[in-house]
């Protein structure tokens, strides 16, 4: 911009050019100038007609010096409306074209996801008939199967466990036809594993291997062998354990004597036992010797049955197989009770003989003096014992060789084995 001229360096632009210049305001701030004598109205119309002549000259100074170059801008404004109304018109005719495409578009995509969301439906539907259906099927086949006892019993349990499992996969709750079955399958789920538990134990008194398999695959079907497996080894000892403490009961030794009919013609005291303490008389030591001896006898008959169905269960355990994943169920009970399930019985067998026989010994001089002197018997009981139970093993029990085993039983008896040896060295150096 060209230098102001020196006239114009009086006057006095700046008022003029503060952000937001109210012509009012400036008007009104000259009268009351004039008015308290300060300014004169009419020198400031004069100068103010002044500046206005002299901005409008070197207005026209300006247009008059840039006149090309003006004329040039106002041919390029030109040139840049036609530019831009060719853009607005560009912009019309693609938002007509967007709306077109919105339109081809968004109404198929719609008619797709809503075909879509109907198909899923149709296939949830779908899928849901098919597993009503194969339940309808499989409680159809259940109720067929199960009049025909024994023989269709693990085919029963097989189809139990098939609707199991359908129903775990799928949630049939609420379907009424469904709902009433189901709830004719808990009685039925009742009736199989009563059969089942019948057949065990009457084919492990019979030692019969094919009905204690199809037992035990009833159980397996069920998802409850390793439970079962561990009720019968448990069952198997605590009756054992209660055996053993009942063939060395002195009150039922006592018992039996006096209900042998021997009276006081062979010397007993109320019955052969002293009132005192509960001991047999001098009379009757040989009467309760031979009691307590048979009844040894007899415990060894009931551990060596007890035995033997402990190892029918691993034989048959070990020889049935998952049909998918040939896993033995033998493997699998094991991993289920944390260890081989014929040594944890025979730890527990052998800790409740040892544990009865010297709290037999402790409560009674005459079972402690019986077990002591006639631990040779009681030795050859337990040989006699495993000869009979080595049959159903794979080991056999030489002098040169023991099974853990018999080590656990002789090591429960080692205390009177110990006292026996004592007696008799102290007989030999009496003579």
């Amino acid at each position: 911009m060209a230098a102001i001229p020196e006239l114009d360096s009086y006057t006095d632009y700046d008022s003029f050019l503060v952000d937001h210049f109210d012509p009012n305001t400036h008007a009104n701030s000259i009268i009351h100038q004039s008015a308290r004598g300060e300014l004169d109205i009419a020198t400031s119309l004069s100068s103010l007609s002044f500046s206005i002549d002299s901005l409008n000259k070197q207005l026209h100074e300006q247009v008059t010096t840039h006149y090309n170059d003006l004329l040039s801008q106002a041919a390029g404004i030109r040139e840049l409306e036609t530019v831009l109304k060719t853009v607005k018109a560009g912009l019309k005719a693609l938002s007509t074209s967007m709306e077109r495409l919105s339109f081809k578009i968004k109404t198929p995509f719609e008619q797709i996801q809503t075909y879509t969301i109907q198909l899923e439906r149709l296939h949830e539907a779908s899928e849901m008939l098919r597993r009503v259906l194969r339940f309808l099927y499989l409680s159809k086949r259940l109720e067929m199967q199960m009049p025909g006892g024994d023989l269709e019993l693990t085919k029963a349990a097989l189809t139990l466990s098939e609707v199991d499992t359908l129903l775990q996969e799928s949630n049939l709750e609420g379907i009424h036809v469904v709902d009433n079955e189901i709830k004719n399958l808990d009685s039925v789920r009742a009736l199989i594993v009563e059969s089942a538990d019948r057949m065990l134990q009457e084919s492990m008194d019979s030692q019969n291997q094919a009905q204690v398999g199809s037992a035990l695959q009833v159980f397996y079907s069920l998802k409850s062998l390793d439970l079962k497996i561990i009720a019968m080894t448990s069952l198997l000892s605590n009756k054992l354990h209660l055996q053993i403490k009942q063939a060395i009961d002195i009150q039922s030794i006592q018992k039996e004597a006096k209900e042998s009919g021997m009276g006081n013609s062979t010397g007993f005291v109320g019955g052969g036992v002293r009132r005192n303490n509960g001991e047999p008389s001098v009379g009757a030591t040989a009467l309760w010797t031979t009691i307590l001896w048979k009844r040894m006898e007899k415990l060894m008959d009931e551990m060596y049955s007890g035995c033997i169905k402990v190892y029918l269960l691993e034989r048959v355990l070990a020889r049935k197989r998952d049909p998918l994943t040939q896993i033995s169920f033998l493997e699998v009970v094991s991993n289920s009770m944390d260890g081989n399930m014929v040594n944890r019985f025979w730890q527990s067998l052998s800790t409740h003989f040892e544990q009865e026989l010297k709290a037999a010994a402790r409560s009674s001089q005459f079972l402690h003096q019986a077990l002591v002197d006639g631990f040779p018997r009681l030795l050859n009981l337990l040989h006699e014992f495993f000869s009979r139970v080595s049959v159903h093993t794979s080991t056999a029990t030489s002098d040169d060789f023991q099974s853990p085993e018999v080590v656990l039983m002789l090591r429960a008896i080692s205390a009177f084995e110990s006292a026996y040896k004592a007696k008799t060295a102290q007989r030999n150096n009496q003579r």
